[in-house]
């Protein structure tokens, strides 16, 4: 629509008030990626705190990487909820694909509002809204560009990839990874030759072969399988064996078995290697618990150990493992390996909340004992009637409540407030009604994760 088509005053109104919708959309799609934001950097900063308070950066892959879960999760929830609200009539005001189209050509939109439109037409996925958005790509300026590139290869589908295979080549490298990413989702024979191409060419940079890994992985088929496996035999950039790790993790278990059995045996293998090999199983499927287990229990190397655990809580509980992943806490000489165990736990339904009790009581580490304590309190509330019940009100709920109030760093205190809401028993909430008076004022986080916790007032 040009901006000197001279219209009816009625339609520059309607034109107005089905603008401001729009304009909203950019201002709660904003408002959620910087709260997101600052979520994913609270949640990095208390992983990161000491137990005193004193900030202390973690010192290996395996210790950062607990941060994923909180980061991933806030990030899907923020892209699920813009993407939902951009789908919705609300947000976009009632506008028609013709509309969309128009403002993503008009020069007097901002950059985000752009962008909007564009997720909105990506979403359509009509011939006209991807043509528009091909334009788009081809006249974009620089800062836009890479966006667009992996825009339209999420959204077009096998008949853009015509238009895609070029940016493999640009100069921008940002344009080339977002590319890769495009056709990735695009996938294919030809998409997987040509991502083996670029992960064995020696000419491109690693960036660009470790997302070509990456993209392997996604892509999942067993081409691309057997490319990762032969591509890992011969790598010796640690930054590319690194992605291609991962990306073998995404595949299933029984096909990747052997490929990691023989990368955490082998002598040869890198200690921070062996921690992203059990990391990336995160994403595989349950069928690799068995064999974290048996890397949690043996293996010499406590990262390592400490990691498997951490891979294992990411698993939702299958088959019955909670005797397992007691007994070897119930052996393990390393507060934190225990306590990533404990933090397993808390996720399995026959967690044995009884065995439990006398082994977490022993805890001198305060991190590994406040973590066998939401492994009591998960078991608890799922037996309210057990005798492990009485024994978390009587010798935990009281300390709960202190580490709660005290003060501990904000970390432990969060966990604290999070074993007394997932036992759920009368002590555990009228401690936390407790905790979020004493500390509505000193620890507001604290006072608010209490008050959450307790049942909603009618």
């Amino acid at each position: 629509m040009s901006a000197k088509m001279i219209i009816p005053v009625a339609e520059k109104r309607a034109a107005k008030s089905r603008r401001k919708p729009l304009l909203v959309a950019v201002a709660v799609g904003a408002g959620l990626l910087l709260s997101g934001g600052a979520l994913v950097a609270f949640s990095l900063w208390v992983e990161n705190r000491g137990e005193g308070g004193e900030a202390g950066w973690l010192t290996s892959r395996a210790r950062s990487a607990v941060t994923q879960p909180i980061a991933e999760a806030v990030a899907t929830q923020v892209r699920r909820y813009v993407r939902a609200k951009m789908r919705s009539a609300w947000l976009l005001g009632g506008y028609s694909e013709q509309e969309l189209l128009d403002r993503l050509a008009s020069p007097t939109i901002t950059r985000n509002e752009r962008r909007l439109v564009a997720y909105r037409l990506a979403s359509a996925a009509t011939p006209r809204a991807i043509e528009a958005l091909l334009q788009m790509l081809k006249n974009a300026p620089p800062e836009d560009r890479a966006f667009f590139a992996q825009l339209v290869g999420s959204a077009g589908g096998p008949a853009v990839k015509a238009s895609l295979w070029p940016l493999l080549d640009d100069p921008d490298e940002k344009v080339i990874l977002a590319a890769i990413r495009g056709l990735s989702a695009i996938g294919g024979p030809e998409v997987s030759a040509r991502l083996a191409g670029m992960l064995a060419d020696p000419q491109r940079s690693a960036a660009q072969r470790a997302e070509a890994a990456l993209g392997l992985g996604d892509i999942g088929t067993a081409a691309a399988h057997q490319t990762l496996v032969q591509a890992l035999a011969t790598t010796r950039q640690t930054e590319i064996s690194t992605e291609i790790v991962n990306s073998l993790g995404k595949f299933p278990f029984a096909r990747v078995a052997g490929t990691f059995e023989h990368l955490l045996a082998a002598p040869e293998t890198s200690g921070e290697l062996r921690v992203v090999a059990v990391e990336a199983l995160v994403n595989s499927t349950r069928e690799a618990v068995p064999f974290l287990l048996g890397v949690a229990g043996r293996d010499a190397d406590p990262e390592v150990r400490a990691s498997s655990a951490w891979a294992i809580s990411a698993h939702e509980s299958g088959a019955p493992i909670g005797p397992a992943l007691s007994e070897l806490a119930s052996r393990e000489p390393e507060p934190d390996v225990r306590r990533r165990l404990y933090e397993a736990l808390v996720r399995q339904t026959d967690a044995p909340a009884e065995r439990l009790v006398p082994r977490v009581l022993a805890e001198k580490d305060v991190a590994a004992r406040v973590a066998g304590f939401n492994a009591v309190g998960s078991a608890v509330g799922r037996q309210p009637a057990s005798a492990a019940a009485a024994s978390f009100d009587d010798q935990m709920v009281p300390e709960l409540q202190r580490i709660a109030a005290n003060e501990n760093s904000l970390n432990i205190r969060m966990r604290a407030v999070f074993a007394l809401r997932r036992a759920q028993t009368p002590s555990a909430q009228a401690a936390l009604a407790a905790i979020a008076a004493s500390t509505s004022e000193s620890a507001p986080q604290v006072a608010t994760a209490a008050r959450n916790g307790l049942p909603a007032r009618p």
